[in-house]
């Protein structure tokens, strides 16, 4: 077992031993203890022109920020000082070396101790002079720094210890109090900051000069499906379901309740059904249903959803969707445009675009709507029904086109919100429809979050922050369903580790089989601009055996991937080029064939030509690989990859002496063996 997976069972231990002493139990040794939380606490603060801070968790001792960024938003544009405080938890005595990069000043103490301090210059990093001995058990890491005097500045730490070479410290091994009231106040604030994106509030509660178009990436503006054909896409009855309580049908639903009564909602039911053209019903085969059903497990839809046979129970598990309802919701013919095209009727939506065949949609419509009973008619006044529509403002976060006019302001401005009434009243009102306020069904928790925000609603959203806003949108966009992050398997994974208990599963249904990868290094892994295009829908997946589908993020796909690369410590630029060494590549082309070297092209393609002969699990083209990876990350990756990946099946070459068993070529030397395969792939055409 390497080093890393013994001190992440150390912190693992650490944080159940926490655990029991905050309920009353002793810990390990009788020693009550504090509990925990993973990651850093990190406390930024404005260094000139005001006395902006921020406190909140950082998962990595690492950041990023150009000119006009800013590395929370609840700080302005300008220099900053960040200052990260952590825990490492060590099974035992180690000595440690320490390395930084990046651009700014920046000083490391251990313990209490300065063991390294200097300013920092691209492509020149500082390390500790000498190693430095830290004990088993708890030890303290703070790690400050300051931005340049545009607020740009890049931060990495490196560490090195007996057994392992130069790398970040894994996010599973740092932890700080969980109880740290100026981290609980930030995060109250990070929550806030995230509600009044989710529930759309500025597109009620309008700004007196701001526009919300102007906001960062243009958050403030997304807006609610497209309804000029909703009666066409979603059944009627469906309609008046849920505009009388969406969460119930639901949880997560971010739409408010209005406090319509079941008349009111048949009758804009009925205004909707009106309006719209139902397309052709499809015609699904006898068997569809059965295809769709393999295909729902295939694809990952498991991952985010709970399919319509599952018990809401099951649905818990991931905190996933469940599906039942959606055989009650669509037209068949509309379901199937809508999986081929989430975004044509609703371009922020959540649902991802996963670029699925015509043949792939049918089939997953045919297995959600299997047993749909007919659309119940729906009775109602629909003069009445456009009325209320008008009334309750509904054009405010809905295109409804020229049948109805957007109306004066009904809700009050920004400027005028009281936090205690309204939407954020402890004691729900009468609703919309008799002149209240939206319905949002907002826990204690998050009320108080929104009134904690409320006074920087002005400033925060404007902000260029991309590690915060990556941040919230892993979580946005189900990141963790399909790809493990941070040392936690993917809820797929989990889902598949449950099903498994009854009987296996076939491999095209499970993402460690196959091997979907890990999100945690990936900033740190792939070159910006793959990233982005990668993200955006742009590349075909390095990984063409996958049965799941990488979602394409169009709209947002660039500041995905800039947030990535920054809480890494990188900036937006790919490494620049260089020229293969003709004398290294010699060498390199020899190590990647089988009989002469490590055989890498037994699982990996080349340039194209098909690997040789699979074992357990094909491995992307070595050429293509080439292209998308950070050269340091190829460099430790081949010294040992199942410490970046424990799921991963690529063997280890190198010893604890840095050799491999190839010791004709380079002397064995592994890290100019390494080198070598670089140079050869670089080389390719």
């Amino acid at each position: 077992m390497n080093g890393k997976r013994l001190w992440a069972i150390a912190w693992l231990c650490g944080v159940v031993a926490a655990t029991a002493a905050f309920g009353g139990g002793p810990a390990t040794g009788g020693t009550p203890q504090a509990p925990r939380a993973r990651g850093a606490k990190v406390t930024y603060e404005q260094v000139r022109g005001g006395k902006a801070r921020q406190v909140q968790r950082a998962r990595l001792l690492s950041l990023a920020t150009e000119r006009g960024e800013v590395p929370t938003p609840f700080l302005p544009v300008g220099a900053y000082r960040a200052t990260f405080q952590a825990t490492v938890t060590l099974p035992s005595r180690d000595r440690i070396q320490f390395r930084l990069a990046g651009r700014g000043k920046a000083k490391l103490s251990v313990n209490g101790a300065v063991v390294l301090e200097g300013a920092l210059r691209s492509g020149k990093p500082i390390e500790t002079d000498k190693a430095v001995r830290l004990g088993k058990g708890d030890n303290d890491l703070t790690l400050e720094f300051e931005s340049e005097a545009r607020g740009d500045g890049q931060l990495r730490l490196f560490w090195s210890g007996a057994d392992f070479g130069f790398e970040p410290i894994a996010p599973e091994m740092l932890s700080h109090a969980a109880d740290d009231a100026a981290v609980v106040a930030g995060e109250q604030l990070q929550r806030g900051h995230a509600l009044f994106v989710e529930r759309r509030c500025a597109r009620c509660h309008e700004y007196d000069q701001l526009r919300v178009g102007e906001s960062a990436y243009a958050e403030l503006d997304q807006a609610g499906p497209d309804l000029r054909q909703v009666g066409g896409r979603v059944r009627p009855d469906f309609i008046a379901r849920w505009l009388h309580d969406p969460r119930k049908i639901r949880p997560d639903a971010t739409m408010p309740r209005f406090g319509l009564d079941d008349a009111q909602c048949r009758d804009i039911a009925a205004w909707f059904a009106e309006q719209a053209t139902r397309p052709v019903a499809p015609s699904f085969a006898v068997k569809m249903a059965e295809a769709g059903r393999t295909r729902f497990r295939e694809l990952g839809c498991v991952a985010c959803h709970a399919a319509p046979e599952e018990s809401a129970a099951d649905a818990a598990l991931g905190d996933r969707i469940h599906l039942v309802h959606v055989k009650d919701k669509w037209h068949p013919g509309a379901l199937v445009h809508y999986l081929e095209d989430p975004a044509q009727h609703f371009p922020d939506v959540r649902m991802p675009n996963l670029k699925l065949s015509s043949d792939d949609a049918a089939a997953l419509a045919a297995y959600l709507t299997s047993g749909a009973t007919a659309a119940s008619a729906v009775v109602g006044d629909a003069k009445e029904g456009r009325r209320l529509v008008q009334k309750l403002g509904c054009y405010l976060c809905h295109e409804l086109g020229e049948e109805i006019p957007q109306g004066d302001r009904i809700f009050r401005r920004f400027r005028n919100l009281d936090a205690k009434k309204g939407c954020l009243a402890d004691e729900p009102g009468k609703g919309a429809a008799d002149g209240g306020a939206p319905m949002h069904d907002l826990s204690v928790d998050d009320r108080a979050a929104l009134r904690a925000f409320l006074p920087l609603g002005e400033e925060v959203p404007f902000r260029t922050a991309p590690m915060d806003f990556v941040e919230r949108h892993i979580a946005v966009n189900r990141c963790t369903a399909c790809h493990a992050f941070d040392g936690e398997p993917s809820t797929w994974a989990r889902w598949v580790e449950r099903e498994s208990l009854q009987a296996p599963l076939p491999k095209e249904q499970d993402p460690i089989a196959q091997g979907v990868p890990s999100l945690t290094w990936v900033g740190a892994k792939l070159q910006p601009s793959w990233i982005e295009r990668f993200v955006k829908g742009e590349l075909t997946s390095p990984r063409p055996w996958l049965t799941a589908r990488m979602p394409a993020f169009q709209k947002h796909g660039a500041t995905l991937a800039n947030g990535l690369v920054r809480e890494h410590g990188y900036g937006s630029q790919d490494e620049p080029p260089s020229h293969a060494d003709a004398q290294q590549a010699v060498f390199g082309e020899r190590l990647v064939a089988q009989g002469t070297g490590f055989g890498c092209v037994q699982c990996h393609a080349l340039a194209g030509a098909p690997a040789v002969q699979v074992f357990e699990r094909e491995g992307i083209d070595l050429k293509v690989a080439r292209g998308r990876l950070r050269h340091e990350y190829f460099t430790r990756w081949l010294a040992d990859p199942t410490r970046l990946d424990p799921d991963s099946r690529m063997p280890k070459y190198a010893d604890a002496k840095g050799k491999t068993a190839f010791t004709d070529v380079l002397g064995g030397d592994a890290a100019a063996q390494f080198e070598a395969i670089w140079q050869f792939l670089g080389g390719l055409k």
